[in-house]
């Protein structure tokens, strides 16, 4: 089993995960369509908003991590320092 951070930087496991999420939440249209109890789907959405949560945070994540990197790169090109890397 993959770790939430391996899936998000494997872009063939990210597309799994991605279709996995978009059919989930087809699939509870269709469920909410024909009668489905109201209170399972709620724990459907809920789930679904959880995860879409997830993926926020680790936007924000991944974009403080390049705003940072950035500044940093910025800093050492103004003091004539070489990139350590």
């Amino acid at each position: 089993m993959s770790t939430f951070e391996e899936t998000m930087n494997n872009s063939r496991m990210f597309l799994t995960y991605s279709l996995a999420m978009s059919m989930l939440a087809k699939s509870a249209e269709v469920l909410a369509g024909r009668g489905a109890d109201k209170k399972a789907l709620s724990f459907i959405t809920t789930g679904m908003e959880l995860l879409a949560d997830q993926l926020d945070e680790y936007a924000d994540k991944k974009q403080i991590e390049e705003d940072a990197s950035s500044a940093l790169q910025d800093v050492l090109k103004k003091n004539g320092i070489d990139n350590p890397k």
